[in-house]
């Protein structure tokens, strides 16, 4: 087995789209980096395939927007919200953003494949595949690279900045000893997958019932994703219990659910996501930074987590480019990414762990009371207010012309 060594600017773990967007914009920049991903490949089950508008805002600003929305995708345009089969409200992405109304539905392979395909092409940028970071170097307290295994053997990248892009299971962030600020655990969204019905259109809703909460999503091209909201620790009971109660839940939930219901046997069509958010303490070390869900994990409540991680990305993308240009790679000076990054995503937190109380609701009262408050938000300018402040940008947010591409 081979040790190969290789020298970069940056070395990025994690070839999500948070990580494949910084990536690629700092080599556009010119900075040498390379991405190193886990996997052998893209071609895997992902849950986070709706792009917001902010996404969509932010790949306008670097010149990028028509580039992405020329691959297969499928447009979100409106939301309907739902106490079992009375239609409490609804809305339109038209009040969220009025030059993009729509979310795009993208599967992940399909984005990651198109931000390759573009990243590729720039001379400094490098991802190499099959490639798990296990160790990361460091000269005194200074990180200085990553130890990463691969099929051909070890490779150490030393490197300039490390930054840990890989996720909610971040390798770098345990390795780097970084701290959880705090966490929050909902409860557990159970996703399956069925076919569209002719007459459903571009609408997700929302939907609570007797049992529980359901998010019903237009997958693309012809189907839908479903997510039951059960409350913290309840999966485990319900599996014991055995699929016939489960099956006759989602019998009685919506008309849709019934060809899938009726062909049940068993649990294994089901997969389980656990509705968790997270935030640490602090994203940045001497040579070394975390983003993405790996610094600030946002839960699956309002499918707002890409577009949070690759705004930060973004951000990232100028912080480190400032960086080396100074020859300061200082826990302070990285720490800029969070200190322009921390107030947005702690309110996003707190919003969702209001939404999620009613969707994960576990008492009678609450169960209750929730048609209620959601029959008011959507009857007021609440709603919409909440929806442009997560899900849209409020104003452009600054990326230097060195990042943004050409026709």
């Amino acid at each position: 087995m081979v040790h190969r060594v290789m020298e970069k600017d940056v070395c990025i773990a994690g070839g999500g789209p948070a990580g494949l967007v910084l990536g690629m914009l700092l080599a556009k920049a010119g900075v040498d980096v390379v991405v190193l991903e886990s996997h052998d490949n893209f071609d895997r089950e992902y849950r986070g395939e709706v792009l917001q508008p902010r996404f969509l805002q932010l790949l306008e600003q670097v010149n990028l927007r028509s580039y992405i929305e020329s691959f297969h995708s499928s447009k979100v345009r409106k939301g309907a919200l739902y106490y079992k089969d009375k239609r409490l409200g609804e809305f339109s992405f038209d009040n969220i953003s009025k030059e993009i109304p729509y979310a795009l539905w993208m599967p992940q392979p399909i984005l990651l494949q198109a931000l390759y395909d573009k990243a590729k092409s720039l001379p400094s940028f490098e991802l190499l595949f099959h490639a798990a970071v296990k160790e990361l170097r460091y000269e005194g307290e200074r990180v200085t690279g990553a130890i990463a295994q691969t099929p051909e053997g070890t490779l150490e990248v030393r490197a300039r900045v490390t930054v840990g892009a890989d996720g909610r299971f971040s390798a770098v962030s345990r390795l780097g000893g970084f701290e959880t600020e705090y966490e929050h655990i909902a409860g557990d969204l159970i996703w399956f997958t069925i076919p569209k019905p002719d007459d459903w259109g571009d609408e997700l809703r929302l939907k609570i019932t007797d049992g529980y909460g359901y998010i019903i999503l237009p997958k693309y091209p012809n189907c839908l994703q479903v997510g039951v909201a059960v409350p913290l620790g309840e999966w485990k009971a319900i599996r014991e219990h055995g699929i016939e109660p489960f099956r006759q839940e989602l019998l009685a939930a919506h008309p849709a659910f019934r060809e899938f219901a009726e062909a049940l046997t068993d649990f294994k069509p089901f997969v389980l996501l656990q509705v968790k958010d997270f935030y640490v303490k602090q994203w940045a070390k001497d040579g070394c930074l975390l983003i993405g869900d790996a610094a600030h994990c946002a839960s699956p409540v309002g499918a707002v987590g890409v577009s949070l991680s690759v705004t930060t990305a973004v951000i990232a993308a100028d912080v480190i480019y400032d960086a080396l240009q100074d020859g300061d790679v200082s826990a302070d000076r990285l720490g800029r990414v969070q200190a322009l990054r921390d107030g947005e995503i702690r309110s996003v937190h707190k919003m969702q762990a209001r939404a999620a109380r009613m969707l994960f609701a576990s008492t009678p009262f609450i169960r209750t009371l929730a048609p209620v408050v959601i029959s008011l938000i959507t009857r007021t300018k609440l709603l919409a207010a909440v929806q442009r402040r997560v899900l849209s940008l409020s104003g452009k947010v600054p990326i230097h012309e060195r990042f943004t591409f050409q026709d």
